[in-house]
């Protein structure tokens, strides 16, 4: 409580050394709240390649080969079937709902996924999303669609309703729950569906196709190919290396490498910015604390000859800067937690939420900024704590 009424004794002071932690914490939660996000995204998509083995066209890589780009003949989609190991293949056709980027940085803009759901149920480390309403496989048969949250918002469609891509109509038979990575931006239909609308709005393509003769299909932007049980993923995926020619194989190990290099750097960059703005925040602390020493030499020099040991006086100091890093953390937090609403609110009408508040965020944010304070604190206490009372007493 004594520490908690110096406080109170220098307001102005206090209040604006409280301010400067309360910036570094805001950009601690903001810069936090992104990477929590960008972690969800990337584990989301991890998990998802690490239970299988991704196919696409050579030169593309674990992301990029799903995308447009690097097509699969149906040669090579039936050699992928004939290499041992390869329980299940399943074609898959994936490009974007439209030509437009994604709104924000951080997203990821509507994309078609034509695939096999059911086969998808085959992977090992991703269970298929459940739905919100509606189904989860629409009918082959039909012009049938399962939406991920984000293209529902995105769209205002829901189950039941009719969304257009690429200028056709489809059915939304069913949207999923929110996933919080890929999937909430995915238009899932069958492959074949997919294809054919790939097709029509390829110009190079369709003129492909509609050679008299011509077997071009089925063809795919990757394939997904599940081992058989017993099997070893990268023994398997060395094997259609090695047997298919012009592929890029990207085994489960491959996949989780990749996105975690890519996860530690973009974390560690943005984390790491809200960590120095927050360790600079708390160099005002301990500036606070010296300037605070000086001037109550005299003070401290009475504590002392009333009895105070050292430790009470560094306990009694550190307690001070403690006080300091705690109402900073609060009113940073509050602030955070407060902007990073405000912009989901107006990211989430653009495409998708960019910031992600977790309980560990908010732990990190209350816990750090106390401690980093405190510490700040410890030298000057110390310093004044080692000073003879005799000596103290003298300022006046």
């Amino acid at each position: 409580m004594l520490s908690f009424r110096d406080v109170r004794r220098r307001p102005v002071r206090n209040a604006l050394t409280a301010a400067g932690i309360a910036i570094g914490v805001s950009a601690l939660v903001l810069l936090g709240a992104l990477a929590e996000k960008l972690q969800h995204l990337v584990e989301g998509g991890r998990n998802f390649a690490a239970g299988q083995i991704t196919v696409s066209g050579a030169g593309t890589g674990a992301v990029s080969g799903m995308m447009r780009g690097g097509l699969l003949s149906r040669e090579q989609l039936a050699a992928i079937g004939m290499v041992p190991g390869a329980a299940v293949v399943a074609p898959v056709v994936m490009f974007p709902v439209s030509d437009a980027p994604a709104a924000l940085p951080f997203t990821l803009a509507p994309l078609v996924f034509g695939v096999d759901l059911e086969a998808l149920k085959q992977n090992r480390r991703s269970p298929p999303p459940s739905v919100r309403s509606g189904k989860l496989v629409p009918d082959p048969a039909s012009n049938e669609v399962v939406v991920g949250t984000q293209v529902a918002r995105r769209f205002g469609v829901d189950t039941g309703g009719t969304l257009e891509i690429r200028g056709k109509s489809f059915r939304v038979a069913g949207v999923l729950e929110p996933t919080l990575s890929g999937p909430d931006s995915f238009v899932f239909m069958p492959f074949t569906t997919a294809q054919s609308l790939l097709v029509e709005s390829e110009p190079l393509l369709r003129r492909l196709v509609m050679v008299p003769g011509s077997d071009l299909l089925p063809i795919a932007t990757a394939a997904v190919v599940f081992w058989a049980e017993g099997d070893d993923p990268e023994v398997v995926a060395e094997r259609i290396r090695a047997r298919v020619e012009h592929v890029s194989v990207v085994s489960p190990g491959d996949a989780s490498r990749q996105l975690d290099r890519a996860l530690v750097v973009l974390t560690s960059l943005m984390v790491g910015s809200g960590v120095v703005a927050l360790v600079v925040a708390s160099l005002a602390v301990a500036n606070t604390m010296f300037t605070a020493v000086i001037e109550r030499r005299r003070e401290i020099g009475l504590w002392r000859v009333v009895g105070a040991t050292r430790r009470q006086v560094v306990v009694r100091l550190v307690a001070e800067a403690a006080y300091l890093g705690l109402a900073g953390s609060v009113l940073g937090l509050l602030g955070g937690v407060a902007a990073t609403a405000a912009l989901n609110a107006v990211a989430d009408r653009l495409g998708a939420p960019i910031f992600l508040v977790t309980g560990r965020l908010v732990a990190v944010a209350s816990v750090l900024p106390g401690s980093l304070a405190a510490a700040a604190g410890l030298w000057p206490a110390w310093r004044a704590a080692r000073l003879p009372p005799t000596e103290a007493i003298r300022y006046a």
